[in-house]
């Protein structure tokens, strides 16, 4: 557990790191061997003599979009942030240091083998010529990035294993005043996700195998999806997205293959229960008929106040099964992950860039040390799917989505199931695969993988409404050509409303029949629902009121969660053939959300893109706030549990008219892979974070109406597309 021991204060300004001149030469010669090519949407197209030379310039331009993002992502990912934001962000470095983020990136460094140190040093030095040539960027406290960082691991997420803020406040109450938070994390994990389709040849009208990568994320803030194109004469050349900080193609293709990923609820953590209950050593635990010491260490962190930069040291324990988070009634709660080695994990995404063919590709996926599922279609007909990667095998008379006894050894995990007992799907006679974060079980249609086969532990995910829309659309006959692809990855049609409305629309029926006054009040908004056809547009008025509806249905729904926090009970009220909220519940819904819009519009009857907008902020450590007053672009999109398949998560603050977008679609690609691979993307805003940069917005006007651009996959189109050749530096 945390806890404070003393306080020191420092004064707020650092001395820069200086550059030797040896390092300086170093990173100017290596930039010669790197060319940029920016095409007209200022997409960067990186051209080395080796792999390394790839990572290099892709650091390079990362930081020319966006390297205030990119500093801000180090600062976090090392556990400095409360030197930037002060106390508030003790909470968030304490995690880095609870799990040992940063030593843990050091000694994967120090064991990592030549080629991935070389990938490192070139990603660090990247960055490191950015700044040498461009002095007068703002640099808040990073003056010199080294190759470890790129290997530290990103922090396990308590929340996501049921452990509430409470119990990390009572196992943390010596070191931190933490507010409970409402249960809407819940609920935004259930609407965000990503969505990706296979299909194969007998599924197109090209007879070429078609995929589809869209992950939904937040807009603003780390882990932002950036569009990219690495090419070596080693052989590299994959286009895709990284995910912002990052030297390698996270989801993307290449002239042979193309892959993507989405979130999985397979189980690669598990949460135990540890007693420390021993009669006179309160660092011991119990462990089958006897007790294990743990381990406990101290950490310090530095966070600004008005006097300069304050010193807080910090207790923290471990067990065997892993670090110490929360206190749950009399036992302490520990946290247990099977996708932990950074440095594999970035060496098997690397192999997936390079994959030639489907034997390759399942090669790197048996390194199993990703903590996603993954799609795969190629231009030899083939596609697959893996449901999770790095799953270890475990004693199936525990139900693993809850706690078990840490003291129990037969909680104890066993080796890694190797690659072939995971649930997949290869080359289904469906024609067709797809995943929205949803069971595996139905991902394939008639092809699909049998539950009884698999252990429990191996997919917990249910249904959702965006999954039935998939399967809806793919399982209509007939062959899709790559512009019908285009239009169904974006389909409009909500299959939530689809079933529940009608179901409202008879409860109001009923219910008018008892009170005909009602029908003064709702009369023409059912009327206008009972007419819609289930499709959002910036100009239906039905899809205000559908929407609004479902905000007011969350707000019931919270209140249902607050006392019953399964996944399982939460998944029962956002998905379902039965309108899962009783009649007079769901009328008394349609009522408030009435209410709403008049109290806020004046009206209930207002077309949807007129108060749903994509506007572009900069939000992170910024007083800036979306504003009704400047420039935005409506967008028909609507949240994505209700189905749409196009995600659009939205906020609106105190003050505003508009919902504005936060979350969703962020880069979106679908590839075809015929004799020459065909693609287009698109993401959220543009390129660029500089507002004054012809890239800053420039795609947002195709990603509102859910169009594409298109990928300039090889090098003639990238030339006949350029704006500006360069290399890294100039």
């Amino acid at each position: 557990m945390y806890k404070v021991a003393f306080i020191v204060f420092f004064p707020l300004s650092v001395l820069g790191q200086v550059f030797t001149k040896n390092e300086i030469i170093g990173l100017q010669n290596q930039a010669k061997n790197i060319t940029i090519i920016r095409d007209n949407w200022g997409v960067p197209h990186i051209y080395g003599k080796t792999d390394v030379d790839a990572a290099f310039g892709l650091m390079y331009a990362q930081c020319e979009d966006n390297y205030w993002q990119m500093e801000e992502s180090y600062i976090r990912l090392l556990g400095r942030a409360a030197q930037i934001y002060g106390e508030r962000e003790l909470e968030a470095d304490a995690g880095i240091a609870l799990f040992e983020c940063v030593n843990k990136g050091k000694e994967a460094y120090a064991k990592a083998d030549v080629f991935l140190k070389k990938l490192c040093d070139a990603a660090a030095a990247g960055i490191n010529l950015y700044l040498l040539k461009h002095p007068h960027v703002e640099k808040r406290l990073l003056q010199k990035y080294e190759p470890w960082f790129f290997l530290i691991p990103s922090p396990l997420n308590p929340t996501s294993h049921g452990i509430t803020q409470m119990e990390m406040k009572n196992a943390f109450a010596q070191s931190f005043n933490m507010q409970p938070k409402s249960p809407n994390e819940q609920l935004l994990q259930k609407e965000s996700g990503s969505n990706t389709i296979a299909l194969s040849p007998k599924k197109t009208k090209s007879g070429h195998s078609m995929l589809l990568i869209n992950p939904h994320v937040n807009f603003f803030g780390g882990g932002q999806r950036y569009e990219a194109h690495l090419i070596s004469e080693q052989g590299l050349n994959v286009s895709g997205f990284a995910m912002f900080g990052n030297f390698y193609i996270w989801s993307g293709f290449n002239q042979y293959a193309g892959w993507a990923h989405t979130n999985t609820h397979s189980d690669f953590e598990d949460v135990y229960l540890e007693s420390f209950n021993h009669p006179s050593d309160s660092t011991q635990y119990k462990y089958g008929d006897g007790y294990r010491k743990a381990v406990l260490w101290k950490d310090t962190l530095l966070y600004k106040t008005d006097n300069g930069l304050k010193k807080k040291v910090f207790v923290f324990r471990k067990t065997h099964h892993g670090t110490v988070t929360a206190i749950r009634d009399s036992l302490w709660v520990t946290i247990k992950d099977a996708s932990s080695n950074s440095a594999k994990y970035i060496l098997q995404a690397w192999l997936m860039c390079k994959a030639k063919n489907i034997k390759e590709f399942t090669a790197a996926m048996g390194n199993v040390q990703l903590a996603t599922n993954t799609m795969y279609a190629d231009r030899f007909g083939n596609i697959a799917y893996w449901h999770g990667n790095a799953i270890p095998k475990r004693n199936e008379n525990f139900d693993w989505r809850f706690p078990v006894d840490g003291s129990n050894p037969e909680t104890e995990w066993k080796e890694m199931h190797p690659l072939k007992e995971i649930v997949q799907v290869v080359n289904p006679s469906s024609g067709w695969i797809q995943n929205c974060n949803a069971t595996p079980y139905k991902s394939a249609g008639i092809s699909r993988p049998k539950k009884e086969n698999y252990p429990a532990y191996m997919a917990y995910e249910d249904q959702n409404f965006r999954s039935e829309e998939v399967i809806r659309l793919l399982s209509q006959p007939g062959k899709i050509s790559f512009k019908e692809f285009e239009k169904l990855v974006t389909s409009n049609h909500l299959p939530m409303m689809a079933e529940w409305l009608p179901q409202i629309i008879r409860a109001y029926d009923k219910e008018v029949k008892r009170q005909p006054e009602k029908d003064r009040k709702l009369g023409k908004v059912i009327d206008t629902l009972r007419n819609w056809d289930y499709r959002y547009s910036t100009t239906s008025k039905a899809t205000t009121l559908a929407v609004f509806w479902y905000r007011s249905y969350l707000d019931w729904v919270r209140t249902k969660i607050k006392t019953n926090l399964s996944g399982a009970y939460l998944t029962n009220l956002m998905f379902g053939k039965n309108l899962p909220a009783p009649d007079s519940t769901a009328v008394q819904i349609l009522h408030s959300s009435i209410d709403t819009l008049k109290k806020k519009y004046g009206t209930e009857f207002i077309p949807w893109g007129e108060i749903n907008r994509l506007q572009r902020i900069h939000t992170s450590g910024t007083s800036e706030k979306f504003d009704d007053k400047k420039m935005s672009l409506p967008v028909g999109a609507v949240p994505s549990a209700m189905g749409s398949l196009f995600a659009f998560q939205t906020r609106i603050d105190p003050g505003q008219k508009n919902l504005y977008g936060v979350g969703g679609n962020t880069y979106v690609a679908i590839i075809e892979f015929g004799e020459k691979v065909k693609a287009k993307s698109v993401v959220y805003f543009g390129q660029s974070a500089d507002s004054a940069s012809p890239h800053y917005f420039d795609q947002a006007p195709l990603y509102a109406e859910g169009k594409f651009k298109e990928v300039y996959f090889y090098k003639e189109d990238v030339l006949k597309h350029a704006e500006r050749k360069y290399h890294p530096g100039e």
